[in-house]
């Protein structure tokens, strides 16, 4: 027998909701992160047959940007299914003919405009409106180590990865907690949201300094201050860049946004991870050092039957249209 609950809070999920999630971000240990640091009116929904859990979803509230990606400003409070911060993660997961259930659960259950994110399979063309969201970069990690992967590149842009790595004494680069990030990272986060043209949710600063543990810190510093810093997380096969802020007075001088991806690729080879997923965003300095994107999908919802309507012929408003760069970095035997 089919099944579908509501629950409010992670403290309450069942034991098994682990174990169906497909990453870290969708487990409970970063879901109650979230909760405390990110409160948006997280609600959580399981799909069981016979009381085994098959599928699960993530829903949160929040007030965006209809149109973010044609940069109309169009504040729309909105139901979203994904991730309680700006991750490329989905928020429902689960057996694929259970997803499909609960989705139209929540559709049925949520009022007005529902929105899911990072969707990993094109949904099916229909009487709702869906088309692609910013793809992820990812690269595949073929490398023993960093030199393998300079000389996987083709010259060009191997060239382009020296010369922003070129040795400057003035700078620093240093492995901390999260519990060492500062005001004056968090105003480098603050830059770079107000500078970005697909916002989601703004964190706050208690979000990064309370990170759990798996979370790593990265700065780049000349001793007196700091230029720029990543956040990124290790886990099972896969190493992530989470978040990053950047002192963008120096960003021209120092090349320190690159410098600092640069340092989440030569991590991620180091810990021998097989898949380095350098995030949702700056996709063409991404690509340039050997990312490849990964295409997500968008699909939307409202409980009203005229805007329902509205939205699906609207839909191609709705979605991410830039088409990436014709970048191959890598030499052919690496693809």
């Amino acid at each position: 027998m089919i099944e579908f609950k509501r629950i409010q809070e992670s403290t309450s999920l069942p034991t098994e909701w682990d174990a169906l999630a497909e990453n870290y971000f969708q487990q409970t240990r970063f879901l109650l992160h979230a909760e405390k640091y990110n409160p948006c009116q997280q609600r959580y929904y399981t799909c069981t047959d016979n009381g085994k859990l098959i599928s699960a979803a993530i829903v949160y509230s929040l007030r965006l940007d209809l149109l973010t990606y044609i940069n109309i400003k169009s504040p729309v409070k909105m139901t979203i299914a994904g991730i309680p911060c700006s991750v490329s993660s989905q928020g429902i997961f689960g057996d694929k003919s259970a997803v499909q259930a609960l989705k139209k659960h929540i559709y049925n259950v949520e009022k007005g405009f529902v929105l899911f994110l990072n969707l990993e399979e094109e949904p099916v063309n229909g009487s709702l409106a869906s088309g692609k969201t910013l793809p992820t970069i990812i690269l595949k990690n073929n490398f023993g180590k960093w030199e393998e992967y300079l000389a996987a590149l083709r010259s060009n842009y191997r060239r382009r990865i020296s010369l922003i790595n070129q040795d400057n004494n003035d700078l620093r680069f240093e492995k901390k907690l999260c519990s060492d990030f500062t005001s004056e990272m968090y105003q480098q986060y603050l830059e770079v949201y107000k500078r970005s043209k697909n916002k989601l949710e703004k964190l706050s600063f208690d979000f990064f300094k309370n990170l759990p543990c798996e979370f790593k810190l990265t700065i780049c510093h000349n001793n007196e201050s700091i230029f720029g810093w990543n956040i990124a997380l290790e886990n099972q096969d896969i190493y992530y860049f989470f978040f990053g802020g950047i002192d963008y007075k120096h960003n021209k001088i120092h090349n320190t946004y690159l410098r600092l991806l640069s340092t989440i690729i030569k991590d991620g080879i180091e810990k021998k991870s097989k898949f380095i997923d350098l995030g949702q965003t700056a996709e063409i300095p991404k690509m340039r050092m050997g990312g490849k994107p990964r295409i997500l999908y968008m699909e939307a919802h409202h409980n009203n039957v005229f805007l329902n309507k509205l939205i699906k012929t609207l839909s191609s408003l709705l979605e991410y249209k830039r088409k990436p760069e014709n970048t191959n970095a890598m030499k052919e035997k690496i693809e």
